[in-house]
């Protein structure tokens, strides 16, 4: 019989979460996605700190995969308010600055009004006054 400091492994201490998940934190993690909440919703509920959660993601792939989850079901959610507020009433009184400024902020990697410029010099120190810069587009169909 295993002492209550000891897991399958014969390591002594609390049990590690590299390769399983406690049962229901995959509903808990997918449930607070579907209801779009934040993501500290269901930190709270699991007891993670923010440490522990970056901590999970390196190293537990069933926890990372969850996550993933509750970030596309989150983001489906926040879509999905803002096309019931067009289908029930054209948008009237739809606020879309407040929508954009929580999709950009929740889901920074899809959404942004953010033009991003790339300026490299080589690790070499911009010497010239004014500095030329080059701009350079890329073609809207490659991103799509």
């Amino acid at each position: 019989m295993m002492s209550n400091t000891e897991d399958n492994t014969g390591q002594r201490g609390r049990p590690r979460l590299e390769r399983t998940m406690p049962e229901g934190w995959y509903e808990i993690i997918t449930d607070a996605g579907k209801q779009g909440k934040h993501i500290t919703d269901f930190l709270i509920t699991l007891g993670i700190s923010w440490d522990g959660h970056h901590a999970l993601l390196k190293r537990n792939t069933r926890y990372s995969e969850a996550v993933n989850e509750y970030l596309k079901l989150c983001e489906q959610y926040w879509y999905n308010m803002a096309l019931s507020s067009m289908d029930k009433d054209g948008g009237q009184g739809f606020n879309s600055r407040l929508w954009s400024l929580v999709m950009r902020n929740k889901f920074s990697k899809h959404w942004s009004e953010a033009t991003k410029v790339d300026v490299t010099s080589d690790g070499e120190k911009l010497n010239q006054n004014p500095v030329q810069i080059e701009i350079i587009k890329k073609n809207i169909d490659n991103i799509l």
